[in-house]
C-alpha cells in the first residue's frame, strides 16, 4: 500500500539531507486520506514539495488517492544526529467506499553516516530525476516557502567588528 524510496541510501549526520518519495496504492475508491510522517529526534523535514495541502503539524490532506499517489518530501538535519540506522514512520488513514477507516504504518530505515562515510552514498536515479522535474515545475523560489518546521539559522557575528553604521548609532553603557 505504501512505498517509500530515498533519494540517497544514506544521510550525513551534519548538515545532511534527503528527498523521501512516498508512493500510495489504494485498494480501491478512497477518501479523505491523510498521511503523516514521524520523524526520529534531530531529523526535521520542510513541508511537502508536491503541492498537497498540509496543515500546520504537518499532516497531508490528500483526499481523493486515485488523484495524488505520490509525495516528496525534503528531510534534513540542523546539527549533528547520531551515526547509524534511524526509524522513519509513515502513517496513511484513509476512508473506503464502504465509509470503514484505515490506518496503515509503514517503517523505513534511514542510514545515517559521517562525512568519511559519504562517499559511499548511492542515488536513487528515478527519485533524483523527479525531484528535479518538480523543481523545475514549482520554480526554486517557490521550494524555499515551505520552511516552517525548522527553527530559524542561528547567525553569530564577530563583536570585535564594528561597522561604520554600528559605530554611529551605538550606545555604550556603563561598565563597573
Amino acid at each position: 500500500m505504501i512505498q517509500v524510496r530515498y533519494a540517497k541510501s544514506a544521510m550525513e549526520n551534519e548538515e545532511g539531507m534527503n528527498h523521501l518519495w512516498i508512493q500510495m496504492v489504494p485498494p480501491g475508491p478512497v477518501q479523505n486520506a491523510r498521511l503523516q510522517l514521524l520523524l526520529p529526534p534531530g531529523l526535521h523535514r520542510s513541508r511537502n514539495l508536491s503541492g498537497v495541502d498540509e496543515d500546520s503539524d504537518g499532516v497531508i490532506s490528500i483526499g481523493n488517492t486515485l488523484t495524488v499517489t505520490d509525495v516528496f518530501i525534503e528531510i534534513f538535519t540542523l546539527e549533528p544526529v547520531p551515526c547509524g540506522e534511524h526509524i522513519i514512520q509513515v502513517e496513511l488513514s484513509y476512508t473506503g467506499a464502504d465509509g470503514t477507516v484505515t490506518h496503515v504504518k509503514q517503517e523505513t530505515m534511514l542510514k545515517v553516516v559521517s562525512e568519511e562515510e559519504s562517499a559511499e552514498i548511492c542515488t536513487d536515479d528515478e527519485v533524483v530525476r523527479r525531484i528535479k522535474a518538480l523543481q523545475g515545475v514549482c520554480g526554486s523560489s517557490e521550494l524555499r516557502q515551505y520552511n516552517e518546521y525548522t527553527p530559524s539559522k542561528l547567525i553569530r557575528l564577530d563583536s570585535s567588528q564594528v561597522s561604520e553604521w554600528e559605530k554611529k548609532y551605538r550606545v555604550e553603557g556603563a561598565t563597573r
